[in-house]
């Protein structure tokens, strides 16, 4: 298939309209489609040329007829109808084009299912075909946006594979925030932790539960195989194996004979979710305490057990010393500890400057001990609630983290432990962003705190993962598969096809955790407007900044229907949780009816081609905006074009389940 071709498939595939469908009009107050195809029409691309003809993208193929395709696909009452509509409107021209008849073979199953009103019809092997032939199912989950622009090291779909049940999981816990790997998303993630007044434990159950695949992974990665076939393992390849070892119930298999059987996926997830388990055991259980050091103590050789001495003032070589050991971390983390938190000061005539770590064993910091250190994480763990939790580090360290740096820490420490102890979250996110992007050792150092947020991040790779998190967000609501895979995803787009879902509740998911990712952020601009306007009105990024400010702002008003900025920033602070910083469900569902009214509104439709024509005057061209609008949509009028959308999209179709009814 030659250039021309290819550039031309594409504009067949979005323009092709009713010139092909046979349609009914009437019958019973609805559109009956006729679900047959005409295969013997072939598209002559070498005589298409584009808006020859006013209103016309090539000849015969009118802007007009595409609207009301677009109504008739809006209106079907499933994606086995909408499939249906696409493969009678355009399925022939496609399957000249392309050859083989592969488009025929691909439409002739839904056109005939259609036409025996069966609804249960199945495409997994279809997109299962079309995943390993064309990688499809690849691109679908942002393969290349992931992979070419953000992280050339993620080079094969195996990662993604390994990654992604995690990354689902993520997703559903807490959202994008979560993925977006940068400041902002951090203390998000933190507030949206802290609002929702989760006990410590529960926070810790969930991450064990969001651990134990990618464990399960490492666990049967070619890494530790390769470790357990070396003649002579690195130290710290063999403290490694004993971890994992002493981690595991003694029933168990040593871990290089459970490798050696070629465990599946599954088989090293029941042994991650041991060694997890008992990872969290040893700190309350003496006896798995013990397995554990009695494992390391055969297998650490001399640096790593100097290591374990100079941080726990412990040798893991004698029994004594081990059972000492592990008594004082279950005590420290059990729910009859008596520790009552205190201020941790330096000692008088004692600063970090001249304090020597590791010099006396177990002492973490001057005066500070390693069993100290036990006692303040147990009372964590057992905290009611992640803010109690990270109160009572504030209690301890607040001023000592201070003093450290009085000028730069004190006012900005001091106003995250208020905000902590006053339930201020957003207070709380605030002075985090602040803490870490002004810090003196950071890099992330920004001039105008509204740039922490991800549209206006000076560093584009932050952008793109905040952006990748939403549409991966989109795949998950859509799809609910365990990981991104061609398997998961065509067995998803299988369940989606032959559910009651159709082309508006695909639009509105799609419209739905778009705005759930953005009215955090357009509440950050809101917040800042006049000095994002200000600096880009300085810059020399946009041009005039100032007309296409006001064209921008316009286009949004009147696509969302308010009077003024004001009135939309007004309406979009009272759609935030004061405790999460999320869009609240309410500020969603009503932002999401206003972005599609213009599809079924006149003036809302009229609206929006208002900042166009401004805009267009505006641009220096000889050609009137009017006439460059006629010819392109093939209307005389705005007013004509909104009033036939109206009409194209209130368009009832009487669907498989309205004809059964008529026919009786």
């Amino acid at each position: 298939m030659g250039s021309q071709t290819l550039g031309y498939l594409v504009v067949i595939i979005v323009c092709h309209g009713l010139s092909v469908p046979a349609i009914i009009p009437d019958r019973g107050g609805c559109v009956q489609i006729e679900w047959v195809a005409n295969w013997t029409d072939v598209a002559d691309v070498n005589n298409m040329h584009l808006f020859e003809n006013p209103g016309e993208l090539i000849d015969g193929v009118a802007v007009r007829d595409m609207l009301q395709l677009a109504g008739l696909a809006w209106n079907l009452r499933s994606w086995q109808e909408i499939a249906g509509l696409l493969c009678v409107s355009y399925g022939p021209l496609l399957n000249g084009l392309v050859g083989n008849n592969s488009i025929r073979r691909a439409c002739e199953p839904i056109l005939s299912s259609l036409s025996e009103k069966n609804e249960n019809l199945s495409i997994y092997d279809s997109c299962m075909r079309a995943s390993i032939d064309s990688g499809v199912s690849r691109v679908s989950v942002g393969r290349i946006y992931l992979y070419n622009t953000y992280n050339e090291d993620l080079n094969n779909l195996q990662t993604v594979l390994n990654l992604s049940p995690t990354a689902l999981e993520l997703l559903g816990w807490i959202g994008p925030s979560a993925l977006s790997f940068n400041l902002y998303g951090t203390c998000s993630t933190l507030r949206i932790l802290l609002s929702r007044s989760t006990p410590v434990a529960n926070i810790i159950d969930k991450l064990q539960d969001i651990t134990i695949h990618p464990l399960a992974v490492v666990l049967k990665s070619d890494t530790f195989r390769e470790i357990c076939h070396k003649p002579s393992p690195r130290d710290d390849e063999v403290l490694a194996l004993a971890i994992v070892d002493g981690l595991s119930d003694l029933t168990d298999r040593p871990f290089c004979q459970f490798l050696s059987t070629s465990p599946t996926l599954e088989a090293s997830k029941d042994r991650a979710t041991t060694i997890i388990g008992n990872a969290e055991v040893v700190l309350t259980d003496i006896s798995t305490c013990q397995k554990l050091l009695t494992k390391l103590s055969i297998n650490g050789d001399d640096y790593f057990h100097d290591i374990f001495n100079m941080i726990t003032s412990t040798t893991w070589r004698l029994t004594r010393d081990r059972e000492e050991l592990c008594t004082n971390i279950s005590i420290a983390f059990s729910s009859d500890s008596r520790y009552i938190p205190t201020a941790y000061v330096l000692p008088p005539g004692t600063s970090l400057d001249q304090f020597r770590f590791w010099e006396t064993p177990g002492e973490l910091l001057p005066g500070f001990y390693f069993g100290k250190a036990l006692d303040i994480a147990g009372a964590f763990l057992r905290a009611d609630t992640l803010e109690d939790g990270m109160v009572l580090f504030c209690d301890v360290f607040e001023d000592f983290i201070s003093d450290l740096n009085p000028k730069y820490n004190i006012p900005r420490i001091t106003r995250m432990c208020t905000s902590l102890r006053e339930s201020q979250f957003g207070e709380l996110e605030d002075a985090c962003l602040d803490f870490l992007s002004n810090s003196p050792d950071s890099q992330n150092q920004s001039q105008y705190n509204y740039q922490y947020v991800p549209v206006f991040s000076t560093n584009s790779r932050f952008n793109g993962y905040y952006l990748l998190a939403t549409y991966i967000e989109f795949y998950r609501r859509l799809l609910q598969p365990t990981r991104i895979s061609p398997e998961d995803t065509c067995e998803g787009l299988d369940t989606y096809f032959r559910s009651d879902n159709n082309l508006q509740s695909l639009t509105r998911l799609a419209v739905d955790v778009a705005l759930k990712a953005t009215i955090p952020i357009v509440n950050e601009i809101c917040e800042n407007y006049r000095e994002m306007y200000d600096y880009y009105d300085k810059s020399d990024c946009c041009g005039t900044f100032p007309t296409l400010e006001m064209n921008i702002r316009s286009f949004i008003l009147a696509h969302f229907g308010f009077a003024s900025r004001d009135q939309l920033c007004r309406h979009i602070a009272d759609g935030i949780d004061p405790g999460s910083g999320r869009a609240t469900d309410k500020a969603v569902m009503s932002l999401q009816k206003e972005a599609l009214r213009f599809l079924t509104n006149e003036q809302r439709c009229l609206a929006l081609y208002l900042p166009f024509h401004r805009l267009w005057g505006e641009s220096g061209s000889s050609r009137d905006a009017n006439e460059v609008f006629s010819t392109y949509t093939g209307y005389d009028s705005a007013d004509e074009l909104c009033e036939e959308l109206r009409q194209f999209f209130a368009t009832k179709t009487c669907g498989i389940q309205r004809l059964e009814m008529n026919e009786e």
